[in-house]
């Protein structure tokens, strides 16, 4: 039972990642191209 916890909180801590411009729009309110600039800013793309 441990491990089906420990892989649910992996697969979500991965899927979170690759969708968190979207997640973090929705939570701050802000629009997703904004986001991603300042995602790529500190990138220093």
């Amino acid at each position: 039972m441990g491990w089906f916890i420990f892989l649910v909180i992996v697969v979500g801590a991965i899927a979170a990642y690759k969708y968190r411009v979207p997640l973090l729009a929705k939570v701050l309110g802000q629009p997703q191209h904004r986001i991603q600039r300042a995602i790529d800013r500190k990138k220093g793309k």
